[in-house]
This record gives C-alpha cells, structure tokens and sequence, in this order.
C-alpha cells in the first residue's frame, strides 16, 4: 500500500504557474454559474486527464492544455530562490499551452497511443484523433495556441443520433508508428469495432476494418452470418437485449507483456450495465504484433491439449474437440506464415515481437464467451456497473517450450503473478467488487454453416467467484467511479469517485493464493483456500477527498486519477476538478505496516511507525475568493447600454425595475452564500488549529514533566538523590520491560515462520498417519453417538469394558506367543542349522513382539483417553 507523505505540492498550489493550468482563465462565481445553461451531463467516465511521460494533457473549460510537469515544478524552484513575483514569473514563461482541436462537444475522455503519437479526443457520440506534435515543439517559447491536426473517426459511424461511446481502446497488439494505429471503439449500443488508422489513408478514419455487433453475435449460430451493426438512420427495431446488453466500459485483459497468458492481450472484456461480462477472444486487427513468448505458449498449450482430447475420442468431448481443432487451425495458419519486416508495416511498440497477419480461417469475428456473472447476495439484480480492470493471468512457464527458454522461464517466475484472471468492477453506488475467473478465456469461433441443419446458440453463462465487495464512498451518491492501474505493482490500483481517490491493494493476498494453488500436496487446501477468501482480501486506504467549500455544482466530478513515478515528480498521485488541482506524494510501498484510514483522524499518531501520513491536505484558498464579481457579467447582459445611466439616478417602482432587482438578488446571494461558507471554513480551520496546538502542547509539558521526574533522582555526579527511588528498581523494571519485547519478538518470529511453512508446504507420512487415526477415532465416536447424557455416558461406558477386554485378550494371546516360542536349538536338534526343519530368525521374533507392546500400549492409551473423559461427564454430571 503507498503512504501519503504530502499532499498538493508548493508548485501546484497558488499562486505558482502550475496552478494556472488546472483553473479557468475566466473563473466564474457560482451564481454566475448559475446563469450559465449547462448541457446535461451524460453517464459516462470523466479521464479529462492524461500524461505523455512528464508530459500532461488536462481538460479546462473544454479546451485542451498541456505542460510538462518537471518544467513546471522546476520554475517554482527558480522562482523560490530568485524571489520574483509570480507575475514576473507568469509574464517571464507561460506554464502551460493551449491546444485547438475542432470539437465542439464536451469532452469526456483524453486517451493518448501507446507511443504517444496520437490523442484520441472522446465526445458523448464523437470520437477524433489529433496528431500529437513533439515535445520540443510544444516547450518553445511562444505561447500561442497550437491548432492540432484532427481526424474525426467515423463521422457517419459516431454522430449525435446514435447511440453514445462509452470507451475508447488502443489496441495492445496494434502496430502504432507516427504514421497509424489502431483503436477500439465501443458504444452503448454493445457495437465493438476495429479503426486501422493511416494518415496516408483518408478512408481508414470514415470506415472500421472490423464491426461486430454483440447483440447479434450472442444469438448467432454460424461465421457466415452478418453480425454488422445497423448503418446510420436504420430502424434497429426492439429486443430485450436493448436493456441487458447495454455496455457501460470495456477493457483488454493484458498489455502485451511476455510475462502473461497469451491470450490476454488480444481478448476484449465487455461490461454491461445490468451486471453482465462477456469476452470476444481473440479480437486482432487485420495486421498485429505477437510477443516473443505468445506463439510459443500458444503451441505449447493446444497440441497437446489436440491430441489428449482426441485419444478420448469424439462422442466423450465433441464440444471441446471441435473448439481446440479451430484453435488448431488458427494457429498452423499462423505458422505458415512468414514474419512481417516491422519497418514496413509501422514500427511496433513490443520489442522483439514478430508482425502477423490476422487469420481468416476459422474466422476474423470470434464467437462472443459469456455471459459471465457473480452472485453478490443483493435483492437488485441490476449492479448498475461503470467500469471494469482486468489482470491478466500469468504465464504458465513450466509448459512453454518443455523447459527450452529457461531464461524467460526465470524471469516469469514472479510473487505479483496469479494463474487466474483478476477482473474488477464499480457501480454507480460506489462499491468495488473483486471477482476472480479460474477456467481461462480461449479463442473460440462460431462453426462453419451447414445446409439443412439447425443449431442453437452455443453462449452459455459462467460463473465468476466472487472474492470481496467494497465502498468507497458513504451514502447512495450517484457517481462513476473509474480505475486507474498502479505504476509499481500489477494487482493495485485507485479507484477515483466524485469526490474521493481510493488506493486498493491486493498483492499480499494474491502471493498467498498463489502458494495454495501451485501447492503439490492439495491436503487442506480447501480450508486453507477458504480462510483466504472469508478473510481480508483487498487493503484499502483512502488519498484524496473534495471538501465541502470546493464543491462549486453537484455536477462536478473528480477526473480520473493519474499515477507519476520517475526521478523528477517522484511517487504522485494528480486529478483535478473544475475549481482546483488534487495531488499526492507517496512513498514507494514497502514492507512495513501501513496505518490506514487515517487521513481524517484526528487521534495521535501510533507510536514506534516510520513515517505517519499527515492528517489532512493543506489549506488551499477557494476559487470563489478569485472570482469575478457576478453584478458587472449581469449589467451587461440584462441592461440595455443605453439605460446604464439610470443605475445612478432615483429608483423608479415598476415591475421591470422589479424584475431587475429580483434577479440581481438571486446572482448576489448565490455568491455571497459561497464567500460565506469559503470564510467560515477557514474560521473553522484557525480554531481547530488552535485546538489542536493546545494539546500538542499539553502533551509536550505532560512528556517533560516525565522527564523531568525520571532525570530528579539522578545528581549531577551521576549518582541517586537520597530518598528517591533506587536505581536498581529502575534497572529491573528497564530489564523486565526487555525482556519482554524480545520475548514477544521470538513469539511473533516463530508464528510467523509456522504460518508461512505451512502455506503450501506438504505433509509427511507421520503427520497423514496422525490425521487419519484421529479421522477414525472421531468417527468411531460419531457413530451412534446417544444424544442424552446418561446413554451417552451408559454407551462410553460400555465401549471402555469391550476395549479393556481386548486389551486383556491381545496380552494373553501375547504372553502365549510368547511361551510357545521355540528356544535356541541345540546342535543335533531338529531345528539346528543342518536339520531339514525351518528356523524363524530371532530378529523377526523380535519385530513382531515389538508390534504387539506397541500395539498394547497404543489401546491401553485409547483406555486412558477415555477414562479421563468419563470422569470428566462425571464430574460435570
């Protein structure tokens, strides 16, 4: 888990430059936004935030800025130590630069290529890609507004009356060069389509490589069918999909690593509204880049697989053989053909990775998995979901080539890895809910078509297990909580809210589950794998929160976070709303304890912890303190320029005079209302700091009156006062207290040792022989058991005398053994060493007298055992 060291820096605060970049160059009070009609605010994700290395693009007034963070904070440093002004330093260099892209909707989403070329713009309905110029050119000097070269995406696709884009995807596997790339678009509507772009290709940005509707697809029975969506202005008629399959986000699973399952990156999680996933495997465009390792672990995984289902024979696993003879015949015609020179298909992102072209055979379209669904236990069937993060699961290395690339065998063998995939989801509610898919999603097509034949539709649902369900805010608020990945660990993330950022963190227990599930001995699995799921499973800690007196409109809601970790920013955590910027600096995490939930706790911090989070953000003045003043925007638009000048004379009683004052009420009260509430949060700031330094110092004089009463019985030759206590007891109780903690600390070194060899770890003959005695033993007990106390005593009673008995009976039967066992022979005798008759050795003799003492010893503990129980009813009785 990261610790919160600072909050908002010095550089991003007022009155540095980069505080500029986050606030409106006109600020508006709130009465004058009031005034303002705003459009209605759709459902939808709020990414108006996104970065370029250092680099950052924000969204203000719905106008494009960018600006490089490590500049920004680097003239807050010239500043500080030239002393200037920060209006010399404003007029000296401008902190941030505008760029123009002709949109004329509200932007909702900044999402830039992986090689950061280009920046998808995203509307409600439309979609543009910009060209994003170089860095050094966007650092110059001049501060005028730089109009982008802007492409819009399908703009008879996604127009107004269709349905909205609720995500907008670049393609892991895509080639992405300055020239192109590829991007996923889907809308609510359940329509996923595949833009190859090409500047050199005006075509590739009106029209989709590839179109699937998921609507028709989940109902489809063969490739050969149209699963195109409806063209513009088609009636698309009504179903009970409309409202079931309305997607809400969508998410690839992997990012193209070496170091995850192959079929990761090239599967597309779809999540709908009402609570549905389904998965489309493998969705490529029609030229992709694989990794190293993904042919490889592909072949690895399917031959195999081939020939055991096939030795079965097909009436056992028709449905399985089918699917992996596809698989089969997608992969050989991957093989035969020949890697693509990357310079001449676009200049790939994944190093080393071999370009391809897509297969036709089975088909292009995949056949639609799913639906995929966890049981929450709620009463409302519909989850109401908003977006969903999928963790690849990791590659299986132990398969992958039989041992060849021992190299990447070592390298993929990481702690941070799960053999299963990790997919998390947000409601509108603000719940997390954490479910885990243990089968794996494969590629799988629809059959070739068949004359005179009829087949249902293959989609059939799934189930997730579903391991934790979390809030992260209080309250039925309506929000669209969005997912942000962790830059140092895989399995943790931040969860951004209207008003909150929540750190979630679930490596700890995925090391664990992965131990259990790679264990080689499976006995007590099951119960340990339950006390992992019924016990903790995410940690959970909260970083930022929106107070109260920043909130300008209920509308307002926090931009996606983004998470910076290089030597210039450090560990930083940066959103912003429409008022003000929000940051965070953290601490790497480590593997020290972590104190959660303590941002707003007002208790003392606890004692012998490294480093305590601060308790709360720093002041930062409200933006209404620097707004205009509503009464001057008001003037000139409600009164004519020339009946200004009867403002200063004598009022007149009319109604429109009336109208006029009413009106000019309202602006005044709505701001003077946000000064107010602005004031008394800082009023009530002063005396809270006054509070608190009161018992800061309360504190202080209590500690040194300790002090001062501990360092009394010592003279200032370093010898005991006469009358004081004697140094001796100090020393004892200093000794006891040591004692004890090093005493607590080999009790925690030896449970913590015992607890960790026991996860996974498997059991000896001994400690199964143990557990199988004791089995029986119970079970002997178990058996018709007498549920009164007086037949159950009558019964144990009973079995105590048949066991006495056999004990007495097995050391007869020993002692006559005994007795008849034959002496050493005489030379000469029949059973000497030249007579014909058979010896049985002394050691032998031994061994089986060995197990019978043993054996009696075992039953007359059995009569102990149960003595001492008897008496026990006894005395209870």
């Amino acid at each position: 888990m990261p610790k919160v060291t600072s909050y908002a820096p010095a550089w991003l605060c007022r009155p540095s430059p980069g505080a500029s970049l986050f606030t409106s160059s006109s600020v508006k009070s709130p009465a004058q936004a009031l005034q303002v009609v705003k459009p209605a605010v759709a459902d939808g994700p709020t990414r108006t935030i996104a970065k370029r290395g250092n680099e950052v693009f924000v969204v203000v007034d719905n106008e494009i800025r960018w600006a490089n963070l490590a500049r920004l904070k680097d003239q807050w440093q010239h500043q500080t130590r030239q002393k200037k002004s920060a209006a010399e330093e404003n007029a000296e260099a401008s902190s941030y630069r505008v760029l123009a892209v002709p949109v004329y909707g509200h932007i909702k989403q900044l999402i830039p290529s992986p090689n950061g070329a280009f920046l998808a713009v995203v509307t409600e309905h439309t979609v543009h890609i910009s060209v994003l110029p170089d860095s050094s050119h966007l650092s110059s000097t001049d501060t005028a507004p730089i109009r982008l070269k802007t492409y819009q995406l399908g703009p008879t696709t996604h127009v107004i009356p269709e349905a909205p884009v609720v995500s907008a995807i670049w393609h892991p596997l895509g080639l992405h060069s300055n020239v192109g790339g590829c991007i996923i678009t889907v809308t609510a509507d359940a329509a996923v389509r595949v833009w190859e772009l090409d500047r050199n290709n005006h075509w590739s940005f009106d029209q989709p490589t590839l179109a699937v509707d998921l609507r028709k697809l989940v109902d489809g029975t063969s490739s050969d069918q149209d699963f195109a969506p409806s063209g513009f202005g088609k009636n698309k008629g009504f179903s009970a999909d409309i409202i079931d399959m309305e997607a809400a986000s969508a998410s690839f699973a992997g990012n193209g690593n070496d170091k995850e399952d192959a079929w990761a990156p090239m599967t597309l999680w779809v999540a709908m509204r009402p609570g549905d996933l389904y998965a489309l495997c493998p969705l490529l465009p029609s030229k992709w880049q694989a990794p190293s390792a993904t042919i490889p672990s592909l072949s690895a995984a399917i031959i195999p697989k081939l020939a055991a289902l096939e030795e079965k024979g097909p009436e056992d696993v028709e449905e399985q053989l089918i699917a992996c003879r596809q698989q089969y015949e997608w992969l050989q015609e991957i093989d035969d053909q020949e890697s693509l020179d990357p310079s001449s298909a676009g200049s790939g992102t994944i190093q080393g990775a071999d370009v391809f072209s897509r297969p036709m055979n089975p088909s292009a379209i995949p056949r639609l998995q799913g639906p995929f669904r966890f049981d929450t236990g709620d009463e409302v069937d519909d989850l109401d979901l908003c977006d969903i993060l999928v963790i690849a699961a990791r590659l299986n290395v132990d398969d992958l080539m039989m041992g060849e690339d021992e190299e990447l065998a070592v390298e993929a063998n990481d702690q941070d890895k799960l053999s299963a995939t990790t997919i998390c989801l947000s409601s509108g509610s603000g719940r997390v809910h954490i479910c885990l898919e243990l089968d794996g999603v494969e590629g799988q097509w629809l059959p070739k078509a068949k004359k005179n034949a009829f087949r249902a539709p293959l989609s059939e649902p799934s189930d997730l297990v579903l391991v934790e369900s979390l809030d992260t805010v209080q309250g039925n608020v309506n929000t669209w909580p969005t997912f942000t990945r962790d830059a140092h660990s895989r399995y943790s993330f931040f969860v951004t809210t209207a008003t909150n950022v929540v750190s979630f963190s679930l490596s700890s227990w995925v090391q664990r589950l992965e131990t259990e599930l790679q264990a080689e001995d499976p006995a007590g699995s099951a119960f340990r794998l339950q006390v992992l799921c019924d016990g903790t499973v995410a940690q959970r800690q909260r970083i930022l929160r929106v107070l109260e007196t920043d909130i300008v409109s209920p509308q307002d809601h926090l931009a996606a976070s983004l998470v910076f970790y290089d030597f210039d920013l450090g560990y930083l955590l940066i959103t912003h709303h429409p008022s003000q910027p929000y940051a965070a600096a953290m601490d790497a995490p480590a593997d020290s304890l972590v104190v959660e939930n303590r941002l707003y706790d007002h208790k003392p911090p606890l004692p012998h912890s490294p480093a305590v989070a601060p308790q709360r953000p720093p002041y930062q003045v409200p933006a209404v303190l620097y707004a205009q003043s509503p009464l001057e925007a008001f003037i000139d638009k409600n009164v004519p320029h020339r009946q200004r000048h009867t403002l200063k004379e004598q009022v007149r009683l009319s109604p429109a005079t009336l109208d006029l004052v009413a009106a000019a009420h309202r602006l005044l009260s709505a701001h003077t209302n946000a000064l107010e509430r602005a004031a008394s949060d800082l009023f009530r700031r002063c005396e809270r700091l006054q509070g608190e330094m009161h018992d800061q110092l309360k504190q202080l004089s209590d500690v040194a009156e300790r002090i001062k009463g501990v360092t009394s019985e010592v003279g200032e030759d370093g010898r005991h006062k006469e009358g004081t206590r004697n140094g001796e007891a100090l020393d004892r109780r200093l000794q006891a207290a040591k004692d004890k903690q090093s005493d607590l600390i080999q009790r925690y070194d030896r449970l913590r040792k015992k607890v960790l060899n026991s996860g996974g770890r498997p059991l000896s003959e001994k400690e199964k022989s143990w557990i199988a005695e004791v089995e029986t033993l119970s079970q002997s007990f178990a058996d018709e058991e007498p549920e009164a106390e007086e037949d159950q005593e009558q019964h144990l009673a009973h079995r105590l005398q048949t066991v006495k008995q056999l004990a007495v009976d097995l050391v007869s039967t020993t002692k006559a053994v005994l007795v008849k066992a034959p002496s050493p022979a005489e030379p000469g005798s029949p059973s000497s060493p030249g007579s014909t008759q058979p010896k049985v050795p002394q050691r032998l003799q031994r061994a089986r007298v060995a197990d019978a003492m043993r054996m009696v010893e075992r039953e007359s503990a059995v009569i102990d055992a149960i003595t001492s129980r008897l008496e026990r009813l006894n005395t209870s009785l």
